[in-house]
């Protein structure tokens, strides 16, 4: 049914948009008139198709995107003599009878849903002083045995939703507060250890990157003991050698001294000697 409804508002959400490119396109063309929208009848058609085409096109939204696959009906049987089918209603009495009178389990609202894979049944149940996992499937077991044996049918599946819930189970609160008390005491431990671990990392790093002091060079002739001489005698070499040294550097720059002096004389005096000849052979 939903289909063929989906169907219907597609074809007919088409038909309108087909009439509305093809005004649009003439229009463009210039094969209407912008005169001829004028119009009263014109514009009242125009306004008519587009609020159609808007219902249409959220309808077709709504019931695809609505989960409305439920029926009202299954089919039992289908045979080439006829068919048998089951109301909404028969499967309802159905689940209510089975569960009646069962402690702590009370049934709602029941559905149908019809899918590629077959029917699922769908029962929305309130749970009283029981565990989940044992009453679903108790009730699941007691389900497939009665359909099976009241109309023979088989559900694809069968889908339980727990509405309201009021669990069997209660908690041990001591091993519960003895478990928690035992987190605690590891977290603060934890934690106690991490801020001396960050303390001797940040007091370490100085030490590894204390700029190292240069060493001085050391003067190892200056620190090495002087020699004595084999008869015990000590002598002042290092200073007396300095002087002498120092004196044999003056005498030679004395002497180069007077070296470049005489040499200058010698040209002074080759050039005199030059200048009378040269005077003497004028007058002559």
């Amino acid at each position: 049914m939903k289909k063929n409804i989906e169907k219907i508002l597609a074809s007919a959400g088409l038909i309108i948009a087909v009439v509305l490119i093809i005004i649009l396109v003439v229009t463009a063309f210039g094969g209407i008139e912008q005169s001829e929208f004028d119009n009263q009848l014109v514009k009242g058609l125009i306004i008519t198709l587009s609020v159609l085409y808007l219902l249409l096109a959220i309808s077709s939204l709504v019931m695809l995107f609505t989960n409305n696959d439920a029926v009202k009906e299954i089919t039992l049987r289908s045979e080439q003599g006829g068919s048998c089918k089951a109301t909404l209603g028969v499967i309802r009495k159905l689940v209510k009878e089975t569960f009646y009178g069962m402690e702590g389990v009370k049934t709602g609202k029941v559905a149908l849903i019809v899918n590629e894979y077959g029917v699922k049944l769908k029962v929305s149940v309130r749970v009283t002083d029981r565990d989940v996992f044992e009453t679903e499937t108790y009730m699941r077991s007691m389900l497939e045995e009665v359909f099976k044996g009241a109309l023979g049918f088989k559900f694809h599946a069968i889908e339980f939703k727990v509405v309201a819930l009021q669990a069997k189970f209660k908690p041990d609160k001591a091993k519960v507060e003895a478990e928690v008390a035992e987190r605690v005491a590891d977290h603060t431990a934890n934690y106690a250890v991490l801020p001396n671990m960050v303390e001797q990392s940040v007091s370490a790093e100085p030490a590894e990157e204390a700029a190292v002091p240069a060493e001085e060079p050391v003067n190892e002739a200056a620190d090495a003991p002087a020699e004595l001489p084999e008869d015990g005698a000590v002598y002042p070499v290092a200073e007396d050698a300095t002087e002498e040294e120092d004196g044999v550097a003056e005498e030679e720059v004395t002497e180069d001294a007077e070296e470049a002096g005489s040499a200058e004389e010698e040209t002074e005096t080759e050039d005199e000697a030059e200048q009378e000849e040269a005077a003497a052979e004028s007058e002559k």
